[in-house]
């Protein structure tokens, strides 16, 4: 049997994007979602270059301003057919009048180590709780943590994607925060304020393996909430169809960290 597993955790392949195209679908006004397909995987820069030019093209006059955004892989796995691997980056662009990206040399925002293990801990006992509150049913509670809004998602496509999984994965078993990473207000970043990334793997009855990371950002004044979150997941059923030699590179690719 032909098992696919989606890689949906940011993992990047480098090669040739002769063959790419890409579909763009309004999602709503002013905001589109493109679909850049490969045969095989592509580099990040050129991904989104490729993207860069066709929201330029579907935005006109106004400024593409980049948002939410996937890497999609799937390939067989249990000795499937490789020439049916496939890649996709799939990014959110808003098309905004006099729009400009944050640049420059930007202050810290913590005063210290001591503030910055805090933060870290916080940001442990946030992920934590987040994961068991959609376990345990509680998606509305879990809703305040996420800035859905930044994500490009509307509230109820998140309920309804978190009750879905929810739903296939069963019970969780262990829930572990392997990671966590603090950006301090860096240049490079959309908005002023500080990044935390949790990376994760956890264990549910029926996915007993579900990694990637949540990203919160505190802005400057504001509260640390979820503005990305990025996962991948092997099945039970798909699990048994792996090869054991297999298993170490599909846990990489999911971002899956050691204890």
């Amino acid at each position: 049997m032909n098992v696919f597993v989606a890689l949906l955790a940011g993992t990047i392949w480098i090669s040739s994007a002769s063959a790419a195209e890409v579909s763009v679908r309004k999602v709503q006004p002013g905001t589109y979602e493109f679909v850049l397909s490969n045969p095989i995987g592509m580099g990040e820069s050129e991904a989104r270059a490729r993207i860069a030019e066709a929201a330029a093209s579907t935005c006109k006059d106004l400024t593409a301003v980049p948002g939410r955004w996937r890497y999609e892989s799937k390939e067989p796995v249990g000795g499937g057919d490789p020439s049916r691997e496939t890649f996709r980056f799939v990014p959110e662009v808003s098309c905004v009048p006099g729009a400009h990206m944050q640049a420059g040399e930007r202050g810290p925002t913590l005063q210290n180590e001591a503030e910055s293990r805090r933060v870290q801990e916080e940001v442990k006992l946030k992920s934590e709780a987040y994961f068991q509150l959609i376990a345990s049913k509680r998606s509305d509670e879990a809703l305040t943590q996420v800035a859905v809004a930044g994500m490009g998602v509307s509230a109820a496509r998140w309920r309804s994607d978190k009750r879905s999984f929810q739903t296939m994965a069963g019970e969780p078993l262990e829930i572990s925060i392997r990671k966590i990473t603090v950006y301090d207000n860096p240049a490079a970043a959309p908005r002023p304020g500080l990044y935390v990334a949790a990376d994760y793997s956890n264990v549910y009855r029926d996915v007993p393996i579900h990694c990637g990371y949540l990203m919160w950002f505190r802005p400057i004044g504001g509260e640390l909430r979820i503005t990305r979150e990025e996962s991948g997941h092997v099945t039970s059923e798909q699990l048994r169809s792996i090869p054991s030699a297999q298993l170490p590179e599909i846990k990489r690719r999911l971002r899956c960290l050691a204890p």
